[in-house]
């Protein structure tokens, strides 16, 4: 039977563990790698203008998470396009989960056309997805890991245009670290209960 100072002591572990995981520490994106993304975008074909707000965006890491909205539309036909995105997207989530990186939410549009839009001629997407990102870092070497091989190939198959815009945090109603932590202490007391 564990003792209560194992319970505890497994506990405290496993929440600094997921601290180690979730939180940014001291991961700030490093002039190399900030060149590195900045070439292959450009060779990606990015325009001038949005090229210098990436490099921008990457150089003024005050290492802090942050979440990309993404606007999917996929080619047709949607059939080969959905199968060539599960590919893509099971790379991609699969190397992000390891970075501390997760999807908040994703969903299918439930409209063809937009409810509302202003000033701009953007209508026929097929998916959103919320993203977070532990740093700017991890994006960076998530937008190398997507050009890189076949894992381009793939996601190149599914779309036929995407919309991905960075957002700072100004108000969240979670707080993961307070869950995970709340979750973690509640297990490690009714554990201590049933062996008490």
């Amino acid at each position: 039977m564990p003792t209560p100072f194992v319970v505890w002591t497994v506990a405290a572990f496993s929440y600094a563990s997921f601290l180690l995981w979730y939180l940014p520490l001291w991961r700030r994106v490093s002039p190399q790698e900030v060149r590195q993304v900045v070439a292959a975008a450009e060779a990606e074909g990015l325009s001038p203008e949005r090229l210098a707000e990436l490099q921008r965006f990457l150089e003024e890491d005050r290492g802090e998470s942050f979440v990309i909205v993404n606007l999917l539309q996929l080619r047709e036909p949607k059939t080969d396009a959905r199968r060539a995105m599960e590919v893509y997207q099971t790379r991609f989530m699969g190397r992000l989960l390891r970075m501390g990186g997760f999807p908040l939410y994703a969903g299918r549009a439930a409209m063809a056309r937009n409810i509302e839009q202003w000033g701009i001629d953007a209508e026929g997407w097929d998916a959103v997805a919320l993203v977070r990102y532990r740093c700017r870092r991890d994006l960076a070497r998530m937008i190398l890991f997507s050009l890189e091989g076949d894992t381009r190939e793939f996601k190149h198959a599914g779309l036929e245009r995407t919309f991905a815009l960075p957002v700072l945090p100004i108000v969240s109603t979670v707080s993961p670290c307070l869950l995970v932590g709340l979750i973690i202490a509640l297990a490690a007391a009714l554990l201590q209960i049933a062996v008490g």
